[in-house]
């Protein structure tokens, strides 16, 4: 498919056709993450309500992608690659607009990348399917499964889908910030020592996990997250988890949520609850009490 462009603003199939636009949510960590057998890095996304909108223009006096902000350099090198593989013969104006803090595991990156993507396919009508997104995505950095509705389990290191989950009925996340930035990146290109045999519980977590999403049981996937985010300790630890577990049980959460590869750290707590509104006070009061930002969010999980 070749993308011809049109002088003036009228908007044809397969045509640009003025401004396309995109969004992507970005998550609150991963309610797990680890390795399967023989040795696949995993996660499984968590959605929240923070986003990544992006605009894309193009122009044809242009031979390049010009991204605002300019360190925005990855989603430039994606829209660059996308014009090339449709032999699009432009280049145009990339706008990028995120509520999402970089280096805290809230898959700021990835959802920079998605929303660039959509924003490409909705300027040129490509109809650009998930798995060449993917590829495409590889070629840049590991990646979280966000171009995908709901909750999945994702092949970061390999950018790949791993399996469907389903959505989970809406929960709010009370957080907080417990480190500096990290370079999720690095971090997730670089092979954890995580013992081959923990491979057996990781597998067991995620069968839980996945049949817990299934039932809506969210008391099940509260421990699930908690005994990630525990596990993971020993590779990229929390400072303040104890202190989060303490405040989670005394104001009734569900679980602990972790930023694997960030420094966001979280409870979860059932918005259906009745006392939802005095849980999550409470908790946020508690969390003000450890000294670190606070983050407060909403899954959206329901495709």
């Amino acid at each position: 498919m070749t993308i011809h462009l049109l002088a003036g603003t009228g908007a044809r199939p397969g045509r640009a056709g003025g401004v396309g636009r995109g969004r992507a949510p970005g998550t609150f960590g991963e309610l797990l993450q680890g390795i399967l057998r023989p040795s696949t890095d995993f996660l499984v996304t968590f959605p929240v309500d923070l986003y990544v909108e992006a605009a894309f223009e193009p122009d044809p006096q242009l031979d390049q992608v010009i991204v605002s902000p300019p360190h925005k350099a990855k989603s430039q090198r994606l829209a660059t690659a996308i014009l090339a593989h449709y032999g699009a013969h432009t280049g145009g104006w990339l706008m990028i607009n995120s509520a999402l803090p970089e280096g805290k595991g809230m898959a700021s990156s990835t959802a920079d990348l998605v929303a660039t993507a959509r924003a490409m396919d909705a300027a040129f009508r490509l109809h650009l399917p998930n798995r060449l997104l993917q590829r495409m995505m590889a070629e840049i950095e590991p990646s979280d499964g966000v171009m995908h509705p709901g909750i999945t389990a994702f092949f970061h290191r390999e950018v790949r889908l791993h399996r469907r989950m389903g959505a989970l009925p809406q929960l709010t996340i009370a957080g907080i910030d417990d480190g500096e930035s990290v370079d999720t990146i690095a971090f997730n290109r670089s092979r954890k020592p995580i013992p081959p045999h923990w491979a057996d519980r990781y597998g067991q977590l995620l069968d839980e996990l996945t049949a817990a999403v299934r039932d809506g049981d969210l008391a099940a996937v509260g421990r699930v997250s908690a005994a990630s985010a525990r596990l993971f300790q020993t590779f990229n630890p929390k400072p303040h988890l104890a202190e989060v577990e303490e405040i989670c049980r005394a104001v009734g959460g569900l679980g602990t949520v972790v930023g694997h590869s960030g420094t966001c750290l979280g409870i979860l707590l059932a918005r259906d609850h009745p006392r939802h509104g005095a849980n999550l006070a409470r908790a946020l009061k508690e969390l003000a009490g450890l000294g670190r930002p606070l983050i407060v969010c909403r899954s959206t999980s329901k495709p």
